[in-house]
């Protein structure tokens, strides 16, 4: 199966719900995270995504509290200990961005999603 990479980035963005997204043109199973937090402001203690499909939480709290060292999730197909996401033809698949602490944080960051196209 053929691994495809779906990046997003923001620039100075708070906390906020369905910052990013997509409808899944296809069938296909999401096997890993990759979330790499560029700079902060305001001064955060936390910093993490959530990964939603079809408005549920698929992936959740993948952590990156310190600029310029990533966090990951990542599925047993890519080593981990995690159970694949699957997600379905025409699903929307959306990314939450959660802070901890600070005062009115923001982050530039960039989030990889990589899947397997089609169901696993």
């Amino acid at each position: 199966m053929e691994t495809v990479c779906i990046s997003f980035s923001a620039q100075a963005q708070g906390a906020a719900n369905n910052v990013h997204g997509f409808k899944a043109p296809q069938g296909m199973t999401l096997v890993a995270v990759s979330v790499y937090p560029e700079a902060f402001t305001g001064t955060p203690t936390g910093f993490n995504v959530d990964v939603n499909v079809a408005g549920v939480a698929a992936v959740s709290a993948v952590a990156a509290n310190t600029a310029t060292t990533p966090g990951e999730w990542k599925a047993r197909h890519y080593g981990g200990a995690n159970d694949p996401v699957a997600v379905a033809v025409g699903q929307v698949v959306t990314v939450d961005v959660n802070f901890a602490g600070g005062t009115t944080p923001t982050a530039d960051y960039d989030v990889q999603l990589f899947c397997l196209m089609g169901m696993v």
